[in-house]
């Protein structure tokens, strides 16, 4: 009766002592009284206007109306081109960059970030459009359900903080999914540049390529070409004289829109009278003004949604190294949480609009920066711009060459292709670097940007999963005495003792690989009690394998004769941080495995516990007490000792004690060198 009575107190006290459920109380509380400044605080971080505008010189309007200006400008043909590369109307991607830029007016923390449409985002809309459109669904509705959905990812992410998510993809994987990308969007522009029909994917476009060489249309390739040399020039001159000469500086930013202009009013000039029948492909771009929005069909979104993972991934990598590359470059800081919400805001918002997803721009992003951009202010001038030539430029839009909108995409992905030389820097820096930005680029090349990112990031993870997996136990054969010893310098470790130092946690993918590789080490370099093995014969004597193993050790070490019987086992853990339950087992097996081998008088020692560690073999009911404090000492716990030379040398004391009780012998120390102990 008593014990029945006493059942619900203990029950009360368990759960008044219960570490996990105090600790959850303790965190739960701090988060309720703390949940109003923080929410405060969060939602103010989430509009950056608020902080800096008040703050705004008004001397700063004129640089920030010129930058955007600029950027307008570019944005404009960059963003028919890109449409091209997504294969939707040239008038979406003008739908896909007004807003973003005013978006980023209120929400960016990047004075010189230029959003809109890029090539790459246009490539991998491509992809998904190429699959979708099959069921029936227009090209701009796919377009606009990707973007959304890329928008719900950033927002997931960018809100919750989880950014450092992307962090699992490293540079070689991007280096050679941004390479592969770059050939394909360039690839892609063969039609338009040369005026013939090709097949889809790499290798059929290749080959078609050079077999219809023949049949290359002559004005078209002329325009195309044309292009290229000119933007190319525009460029070099820019580079050579741009710093003399604020002119050629300009031209040289607003090349693209120079080549536009100049390649637009010579084919009105050739086409006005024959728009049924024109000398080259016209873009014939027909725009009515802003669409009214509407949400992109809910069926659509849930087939996309899936496939969306590789845009926003590509998006989100690329606004961000854009965004920290200037805050270095011009010595500010971008908040990257902040970023990936208005990416996914923009993106989401922008997807009613029938547009395309969006992200950084590199070289609108170096423009604007170069034109001394101020602050975010430009974003207001730089989307005016857009929507006046949404509304007024719309007639001149029409006579566009698709030759010369392919070759602005050529000249402008040309510069992200990375150079053979860094791919070689990942061959001698490391091998699994290597092989991973080669399955990231040639899968991208010839089956898709989603396989190619996917299995060299499986890959990578893989690889070093196994690593840690089969991380080696380091065994410990000497160690260094300190001047508190009557011996100095290195000491061999004792014949009957075996030493180990591990240093990574011990988790449930590595813990009984660890535990193995030690006892392997106890069963090869030491014999275990006579009695203990001579009744696991008799009560064993159907199985051999672990005698074998052992004598196949033994004869890969060179152990000739019966080695010592092990006495003591110590296992370094300083360096290790972190323990979970599967690893805390494996560590309990270790230790009932030594004691039954090398019989009851076989001591199993730590060394170095952390804080962390302690405090998770004390939940797990695994009893410990430092040798160094007699009031802990106990028969039935695990002896914890400050370091190796204690573990080593003492019986349950300090080694310096303990060293007075060790018999003389003659030990070597260095060389043929002997010295008595």
């Amino acid at each position: 009766m008593d014990r029945l009575k006493s059942a619900p107190g203990r029950a009360k006290e368990a759960i008044v002592n219960d570490v996990t459920l105090r600790r959850t109380v303790r965190y739960g509380s701090k988060a309720v009284r703390s949940a109003p400044s923080v929410a405060s605080q969060y939602l103010q971080e989430r509009v950056p206007i608020i902080h800096w505008l008040p703050k705004y010189n008004p001397r700063w309007l004129l640089n920030d109306t010129l930058a955007g200006i600029t950027v307008g400008v570019l944005l404009i043909p960059q963003s028919l081109a890109y449409a091209k590369i997504a294969t939707i109307p040239g008038e979406y991607g003008l739908m896909s960059s007004w807003l973003p830029n005013f978006l980023y007016f209120i929400m960016g923390s990047s004075k010189d970030m230029s959003t809109g449409p890029t090539s790459l985002m246009g490539l991998l809309t491509a992809e998904i459009i190429r699959d979708v459109i099959k069921e029936g669904y227009t090209a701009q509705a796919i377009a606009s359900a990707v973007a959304m959905s890329v928008g719900i990812y950033s927002l997931v992410i960018g809100l919750l903080k989880l950014g450092f998510l992307l962090e699992f993809i490293s540079i070689p994987v991007l280096s050679g999914f941004i390479s592969a990308a770059a050939i394909v969007i360039m690839l892609g522009q063969v039609p338009s540049l040369f005026g013939v029909s090709v097949g889809t994917g790499t290798a059929k476009i290749i080959h078609d390529l050079f077999a219809q060489i023949p049949e290359f249309d002559g004005p078209t390739t002329g325009i195309g070409l044309g292009g290229i040399v000119i933007l190319v020039l525009m460029q070099k001159m820019g580079q050579r004289w741009g710093k003399k000469s604020k002119v050629i500086w300009l031209l040289a930013l607003g090349r693209s829109a120079v080549v536009l202009v100049l390649f637009t009013g010579i084919s009105y000039a050739v086409n006005k009278n024959r728009v049924d029948d024109p000398i080259w492909a016209l873009s014939k771009v027909k725009s009515s003004g802003i669409t009214n929005p509407k949400m992109p069909d809910s069926m659509l979104i849930q087939k996309v949604f899936p496939r969306s993972i590789a845009p926003f991934i590509a998006a989100a990598i690329e606004h961000l190294a854009i965004a920290k590359a200037f805050g270095r470059k011009n010595d500010y800081v971008i908040d990257p949480a902040q970023e990936l919400v208005y990416l996914g805001t923009t993106n989401f918002f922008n997807a009613f609009f029938s547009s395309m997803a969006v992200g950084g721009a590199m070289s609108r992003t170096a423009v604007n920066s170069d034109s001394g951009v101020k602050s975010p202010t430009y974003g207001l001038i730089a989307g005016g711009v857009v929507i006046l030539s949404i509304y007024k430029l719309s007639p001149a839009l029409f006579w566009i060459p698709k030759a010369t909108l392919a070759a602005i995409i050529v000249t402008a992905v040309w510069h992200i292709l990375v150079p053979l030389r860094v791919f070689y820097g990942y061959w001698k820096t490391s091998l699994v670097d290597f092989i991973c930005a080669m399955l990231a680029f040639w899968l991208t090349l010839f089956v898709s940007s989603e396989v190619g990112i996917g299995s060299a990031v499986g890959f990578g993870i893989f690889y070093h999963l196994v690593f840690m997996a089969f991380h080696r136990v380091r065994r410990i054969t000497s160690i260094d005495i300190t001047n508190s010893y009557r011996a100095n310098g290195p000491q061999p470790i004792p014949l009957d003792t075996q030493v180990f130092s591990i240093q990574q946690p011990m988790l449930f993918y590595n813990a009984y690989h660890i535990k193995n590789q030690c006892l392997d080490t106890v069963q090869t370099y030491n014999s275990g009690d006579v009695q203990t093995l001579e009744k696991a014969r008799l009560e064993r004597n159907w199985s051999v394998a672990g005698e074998r193993r052992a004598h196949r050790l033994r004869g890969k070490a060179e152990i000739i004769d019966e080695p010592v019987q092990i006495r003591n086992v110590v296992l370094d853990l300083s360096k290790m941080h972190n323990i979970d339950t599967t690893g805390l087992t494996s560590l309990k097996d270790l230790k009932a495995d030594i004691e039954k081998f090398g019989g009851t008088g076989t001591h199993f020692r730590l060394v170095g516990l952390n804080e962390r560690v302690r405090a998770r073999f004390a939940r797990f009911g695994w009893a410990v007490y430092d040798v160094s404090n007699v009031s802990e000492r106990s028969s039935k716990a695990t002896a914890v000792y400050t370091c190796v030379e204690d573990a080593v040398f003492s019986n349950g004391r300090s080694a310096s004690d303990a060293f007075d009780d060790i018999e003389p012998v003659e030990v070597r120390v260095v060389g043929s060198e002997k010295e008595k102990v």
